[in-house]
């Protein structure tokens, strides 16, 4: 079994810990120290951080690309959507830049 399947296969056995727990671990296997969550100085403590303490309820849609798409039409109005597929990062994203073809 490779180390990428039994890191998995670890991560996988350990979902069920606290959250914060769980990070700690997962944090240790990476850097070989725990993170230090009560006041952060890395990037990568400063996202742990957040997956602890930031539930916006808000995330949860915006992770979807068409709920995204709706939403956006939703704030800014109809007609404004985003291109979905086909033209790339330059399609998808011209209408938020204001270029045009």
């Amino acid at each position: 079994m490779s180390s990428n399947k039994i890191a998995k296969s670890v991560r996988y056995a350990l979902r069920f810990l606290p959250d914060e727990v769980y990070i700690q671990l997962n944090y240790f296997a990476h850097f070989k120290k725990f993170a230090n969550l009560k006041n952060p100085k890395t990037y990568n403590e400063k996202l742990n951080w957040l997956k602890i303490h930031d539930h916006n309820p808000l995330y949860k849609e915006l992770v979807d690309k068409h709920a995204v798409k709706e939403y956006v039409e939703k704030k800014l109005g109809v007609g404004i959507g985003c291109v979905c597929g086909g033209g790339g990062v330059y399609g998808a994203y011209s209408w938020c830049l204001g270029f045009s073809r």
